[in-house]
């Protein structure tokens, strides 16, 4: 298996457990699937790189061929290994993404660190990109902190935590 296989077996049993599962051979799925990318790499990087230019030093060689390889590298995994499986209906790439996701339970646990120890709480821009990062307004994340049982408080706002799960999911999945 080479180091495409790797990648692609790591991530795929991470952020799509249930398909790794279905596969009947997945050590000869994943061993396909690195030669493929291995082809296209070399492929595309070869195209990319073009042919030797006049005068061209050994450094400046090398830093072209491993430019063309990395971009080729980029391009395919992010067409063979990195997107989303077509055969997923919506439904099951949520299920999947709610199995792979922090739970609310990981807002309630920041919360209460920060209500045990106030000066975690950061700057202004730092509460923004907790806010953004889970899809909520820093206002929210104010109130979470400073809700007297913040569990309570996520399960009284559940729909806004509902609605903020369905943005992040839409976020990742396009």
């Amino acid at each position: 298996m080479n180091k495409y296989a790797r990648l692609a077996m790591s991530h795929w049993q991470r952020c799509s457990p249930r398909r790794v599962r279905a596969l009947e051979d997945p050590t000869a799925f994943f061993t396909d699937l690195g030669e493929e990318v291995q082809a296209q790499v070399s492929d595309l990087a070869r195209l990319l790189a073009g042919p030797d230019p006049a005068r061209e030093t050994y450094r400046e060689k090398v830093a072209r061929l491993r430019t063309a390889t990395r971009t080729a590298e980029e391009v395919v995994m992010a067409q063979l290994v990195w997107t989303p499986a077509p055969e997923l209906t919506l439904a099951e790439a949520r299920e999947e993404w709610e199995q792979t996701s922090p739970t609310d339970e990981a807002l309630v646990s920041w919360a209460e660190r920060i209500q045990d120890c106030p000066d975690l709480m950061g700057s202004t821009a730092e509460l923004e990109d907790k806010a953004k990062t889970w899809a909520v307004t820093p206002e929210f994340l104010t109130s979470l902190v400073e809700a007297e049982i913040p569990r309570r408080f996520l399960a009284e706002n559940q729909a806004t935590m509902a609605e903020a799960a369905t943005l992040r999911f839409l976020r990742e999945v396009r």
